[in-house]
């Protein structure tokens, strides 16, 4: 089987994933839907969080058996960590191609998204005529390990204002169990997807000092591909 699966909260890994779809011609699947378990030939796209591949991600290719892998990740023009590589080593996958893709900041309103996706020919062209690649190993914040999840936590909160109108969508589009009527939970992990699925724009972001201050920094702005 071949397949294009993606994971994405606000839309821009789904934008790419499907363009990569419609430029292969193969089928287009959400990672947090029921995908396959095997696959021939399979390019997987999605976020990086906290310069970390993110849990739902993992637990796929810890299930997965796949001959062919091709991986690209979307980051924030802050850094994209070293995802990839660790992707390789850890689950000793055969990688064809490879890509870290710069696009907005979930947490930065006023930044742009990746809008030149026909400079991702040279991946959909090694995906159509594969061979082994070995990803380099890339720098990573030594902080990044070091509990991102409670980071996420003191660094934003999800605050309810009073347009919320109880419809509950922001807890049907969550995939982790953690909001409900608005309000989240300790198994929030700031993935944003129900402030972006919320019809009544009800929700909104509250940063805490230091992650506005690490926003502030220079973005980076580099695609890099490995073919």
């Amino acid at each position: 089987m071949n397949a294009v699966v993606f994971y994405s909260n606000t839309g821009q890994s789904k934008a790419i994933a499907a363009y990569l779809a419609s430029q292969l011609g193969y089928p287009l699947a959400d990672i947090e839907i029921k995908c396959a378990k095997h696959y021939q030939n399979l390019v997987l796209v999605f976020p990086v969080h906290c310069q970390n591949i993110p849990d739902i991600v993992k637990n796929f290719l810890k299930n997965i058996s796949v001959e062919n892998l091709t991986v690209v990740a979307t980051y924030g023009k802050m850094c994209c960590g070293n995802v990839l590589y660790e992707i390789q080593k850890k689950y000793q996958k055969n990688i064809v191609a490879g890509a870290y893709i710069p696009s907005k900041h979930s947490y930065i309103k006023r930044d742009d998204i990746f809008y030149d996706l026909d400079k991702l020919k040279p991946v959909v062209e090694k995906v159509k005529e594969p061979s082994y690649i070995k990803l380099p190993k890339l720098y990573k914040n030594p902080l990044a390990d070091i509990f991102p999840k409670l980071r996420s936590v003191l660094g934003l909160t999800i605050q309810k204002s009073a347009d919320c109108s109880g419809c509950n969508i922001c807890t049907e589009h969550c995939t982790f169990g953690a909001i409900k009527s608005g309000i989240t939970n300790g198994n929030c992990i700031r993935c944003l997807k129900c402030v972006e699925s919320c019809p009544h724009q009800a929700l909104k972001i509250k940063l805490g000092l230091l992650l506005k201050l690490y926003l502030r920094k220079k973005k980076v702005n580099e695609l890099i591909i490995y073919v």
